[in-house]
């Protein structure tokens, strides 16, 4: 009797597990992992220290003579338009530049314009320019120098035509 009694006890124990047992399993397949999508460049200026001497280098900039206009909504697809969102709109304006420059294959955009406007309750931000390239870096010589502090000096114009052609203009 003793023997029956307890093999009850122990098969009553087993039975009310196993809805615990089932219910755990349930749990586990409801919980999800969560995966996150990260890119990010940089680039740094080269600090000067008094271990080494840096030689002055300089560029030519290759402007386009073709306007751009790209208008960038994915960077900002998943950003809801709300007050502390409006707070960081430079930190949005300079990712749209950067997508642009990265589109037109360009290490900058001269004569930028930057338009943000909301749509569907998400930012839409249009940036025009003209695409620009860095070419030519070489060693300045005296000539290069004095010339950046002469066009320093100088009040300098850069305009469009109505032909989009880009004119800059120098006045001493």
């Amino acid at each position: 009797m003793r023997k029956l009694f307890l093999f009850a006890t122990t098969i009553g124990m087993l039975s009310s597990c196993a809805p615990m047992v089932q219910e755990m399993q349930t749990h586990q397949v409801a919980v999800q992992e969560t995966i996150l999508d990260y890119s990010e460049s940089s680039a740094h200026l080269l600090d000067a220290s008094n271990n080494f001497l840096v030689l002055p280098i300089i560029a030519n900039l290759e402007v386009s003579n073709k306007k751009i206009i790209h208008v960038e909504k994915d960077a900002f697809a998943e950003v809801k338009v709300n007050r502390s969102t409006i707070a960081n709109i430079a930190e949005y304006k300079r990712t749209a530049i950067g997508r642009a420059a990265l589109a037109y294959n360009a290490d900058v955009i001269v004569n930028t314009d930057v338009d943000v406007k909301t749509e569907d309750g998400r930012f839409v931000i249009t940036v025009t320019g003209y695409p620009a390239n860095y070419k030519n870096f070489r060693n300045a010589t005296t000539k290069d120098i004095d010339l950046v502090k002469e066009a320093n000096e100088a009040q300098v114009s850069v305009f469009t035509t109505v032909d989009d052609t880009v004119k800059v203009e120098v006045n001493k």
